[in-house]
C-alpha cells in the first residue's frame, strides 16, 4: 500500500507539473546559433536566398540521402520553395518557403511539417565587417498551445546540434568556393526578335572569326536590301561546340519578328528566362576563361543548362580597333 501511495503521489505531481506547463508554459520558442564566415556577405546571401544548394550544407539532408526533394517557385527570394518527402520518421514530409528577403541582410522562411502544429519561421541574419560575415541562424515558433508545449521543451536539444552542423557545413562550403575570375550574375532575359544565318567552322579562332564575318555580312546585306533596321548589338548563338568544330547562328536584333523570304535567312526569338551572365573585356579569342568560369559557376551553384549559350558583341570592332577594349556579354540559359 505504501508503494502504491508513493506511485500515486508521483503521478499526481507529474500531472500537476504537466498541467502547469500546459497552462502557464511559454507559448513561444526561440533558438539561434551564430558563426563567422571568411567571405563577403554577397557570397553568403547568394547561398541562403534560395534552395538550389540547400542540400549541400543542410544537416537535415544527411538524415536521408534518398528523400524526394522538389524546388519550386523563383530561383531565389520571396516565393522560393523547398519540399521534401522521406520515409525516415526523423525527417518526414514538409516544406520551407521564403517569405522575406532583404538583400545581403536577412532571409526569413516559414516551415511546414506534416502532422505538426503551426508554421515556425527560420531566419538567416547577415552582417559583414572587413570582408568577414557574421551569420545568425534562428528558429522561432509562436502560438504554441496544449500538449505541444511539452514538445517545445526539447527544441534546444533537438535543433541546437543540427543548427551548429548546418552552419559549419555552410562555412566550409563558402570558404572553399572556386575563385571566379569573372563577376557572374543571374539575370532574367527577355525574348528578342532577330534575323540570322547559320554558320559553321573549325574551333580555330581565326576560322571562327571568318565564318562569323561572313554570316553577319549576309544578314546585314539582307536587312539593308529589305529596309530592316538593326535594333541591338549583334549576337551569336552557339548551337554546338566540340573538339573539332562549332556551329552557330549569327544574328542581328530587330524591333519585331520579321517574315523572311530567303531560305538561307532565319527569323526567330532569343531565349527568354533565367540565365547566368559574364562580361568579357578583350579579344574574342581569349573568351575561353569566361566560359570556364561560367561552367564552374553553374556546377558550384547547382544550375542545369537550359539551351544554347549566346554572346552579345557590345563593342563595334569597326569603331573600336583596340581589342583590349572590346566588350562581350556571355549568357548561359539555366534552370
Amino acid at each position: 500500500m505504501k508503494i502504491l501511495k508513493i506511485i500515486g503521489i508521483i503521478i499526481l505531481v507529474v500531472l500537476v507539473i504537466g498541467l502547469g506547463i500546459i497552462v502557464f508554459g511559454s507559448s513561444e520558442v526561440h533558438l539561434e546559433r551564430e558563426i563567422s564566415i571568411d567571405a563577403p556577405v554577397e557570397a553568403v546571401f547568394r547561398e541562403v536566398n534560395g534552395f538550389r544548394t540547400f542540400d549541400q550544407y543542410s544537416a537535415w539532408s544527411e538524415i536521408d540521402t534518398t528523400a524526394t526533394v522538389i524546388i519550386e517557385g523563383p530561383a531565389s527570394g520571396v516565393g522560393a520553395r523547398y519540399r521534401w518527402d522521406s520515409e525516415n520518421s526523423d525527417l518526414g514530409k514538409g516544406s520551407i518557403e521564403i517569405i522575406e528577403s532583404d538583400e545581403n541582410m536577412m532571409v526569413t522562411s516559414k516551415m511546414n511539417f506534416e502532422g505538426f502544429e503551426g508554421e515556425p519561421t527560420v531566419s538567416w541574419i547577415l552582417n559583414e565587417e572587413d570582408g568577414t560575415t557574421s551569420v545568425v541562424y534562428t528558429y522561432d515558433w509562436v502560438d504554441i498551445s496544449g500538449l505541444w508545449k511539452f514538445f517545445a521543451l526539447g527544441t534546444e536539444n533537438m535543433l541546437g546540434p543540427m543548427y551548429e552542423r548546418t552552419l559549419t557545413k555552410l562555412k566550409t562550403r563558402i570558404e572553399t568556393r572556386p575563385d571566379f575570375t569573372y563577376d557572374i550574375e543571374q539575370v532574367e532575359t527577355d525574348a528578342q526578335p532577330y534575323i540570322g544565318v547559320k554558320a559553321s567552322s573549325s574551333i580555330d579562332p581565326v576560322e571562327i572569326g571568318s565564318a562569323m564575318e561572313g554570316g553577319f555580312g549576309q544578314v546585314m546585306t539582307y536587312m539593308s536590301s529589305n529596309d530592316i533596321e538593326m535594333a541591338g548589338a549583334p549576337i551569336s548563338i552557339v548551337l554546338s561546340y566540340n573538339e573539332t568544330s562549332t556551329e552557330m547562328i549569327c544574328g542581328i536584333p530587330t524591333a519585331e519578328l520579321v517574315e523572311v523570304d530567303d531560305a538561307n535567312i532565319m527569323s526567330d526569338y532569343t531565349y527568354e528566362g533565367i540565365a547566368v551572365k559574364a562580361i568579357h573585356k578583350g579579344d574574342y579569342a581569349l573568351m575561353e576563361s569566361a566560359y570556364n568560369d561560367l561552367m564552374d559557376y553553374m556546377s558550384y551553384y547547382g544550375y542545369d543548362e537550359n539551351g544554347s549559350p549566346w554572346e552579345v558583341y557590345v563593342t563595334d570592332p569597326s569603331i573600336v580597333t583596340d581589342t583590349a577594349e572590346w566588350i562581350t556579354e556571355i549568357y548561359f540559359p539555366v534552370k
